[in-house]
């Protein structure tokens, strides 16, 4: 009989959850389908440099990346979904979701922010000139290099790495400050586990700068930019926001049931 009052129990929370859940899910299917177009369709306007200084400006060294794609996945991706999503798994209730759905959000608008400003400044990589001439010779012929690798090569500013080291890990600083200060005492270990998801988005920052990716400008921009929008989602999430309080305000804590039989 318990089991069966408590699935219905269950069932029931779940269902007055749906509607607040659903309206989240699609809020970010539209923001993916944003970022994907403006990442596929468009492209930056063709760059065509003739001063000399400016060649040398765009003319280091190719390297390739310090932080690979992969690493990039697991330290931006995979390391803060697994950390936010404990609660969310431990605890059955919709008020440890919200720090999964502001870092959603938060990483699709930067995404989206990234993007346009990209092709909007339309800004050569350090390397940009041995991306179109790979031999380092200029013929009288257009460009020689791949086509998509030239592409790229004009989306130098902002930093998408800087941008979302900073957005992911930032926000997962923050989380990590709020719910260890909530529990413990502000020790010296607290700080620094607090701090530490920082210092890697700054050593990938730093990366793009030794491997010819970006300018300092570039990296900068990132980290202002991603910052500035993991504050913001956030604070929209957080316990103390009318938006956190619309979307958090059903529970189906298994202890309630419990105590009801």
């Amino acid at each position: 009989m318990d089991i069966i009052v408590l699935t219905i129990y269950t069932f029931r929370q779940i269902e007055l959850a749906v509607p607040n859940l659903l309206r989240e899910l699609i809020i970010r299917t539209t923001l993916l389908l944003v970022l994907t177009v403006l990442h596929v369709k468009y492209q930056p306007e063709a760059i065509y440099i003739t001063d000399v200084e400016m060649i040398n400006e765009y003319r280091k060294p190719r390297r390739d990346s310090y932080v690979s794609p992969w690493a990039m996945m697991l330290l931006i991706i995979f390391v803060p979904l697994i950390i936010l999503s404990l609660p969310a798994i431990l605890v059955r209730n919709t008020e440890t979701i919200q720090p999964l759905l502001g870092w959603t959000l938060a990483l699709l608008l930067n995404g989206i922010v990234t993007e346009a400003l990209k092709l909007f400044m339309c800004r050569p990589r350090p390397d940009f000139f041995y991306r179109c001439y790979p031999t380092g010779i200029v013929s009288s012929e257009l460009q020689s290099g791949d086509i998509q690798d030239i592409i790229e090569g004009r989306k130098s500013f902002p930093s998408g790495h800087s941008s979302f080291a900073f957005c992911s890990l930032g926000f997962l600083s923050l989380w990590l400050r709020k719910s260890l200060c909530a529990t413990n005492d502000n020790t010296i270990r607290i700080n620094i586990l607090c701090v530490t998801p920082l210092l890697v988005a700054f050593v990938i920052g730093v990366s793009r700068l030794c491997d010819n990716h970006h300018h300092f400008q570039d990296v900068l921009a990132g980290c202002v930019i991603g910052t500035l929008i993991s504050y913001i989602c956030y604070t929209l999430y957080s316990p103390e926001n009318r938006l956190h309080n619309r979307t958090s305000h059903i529970h189906y804590d298994m202890s309630e049931m419990q105590s009801t039989s």
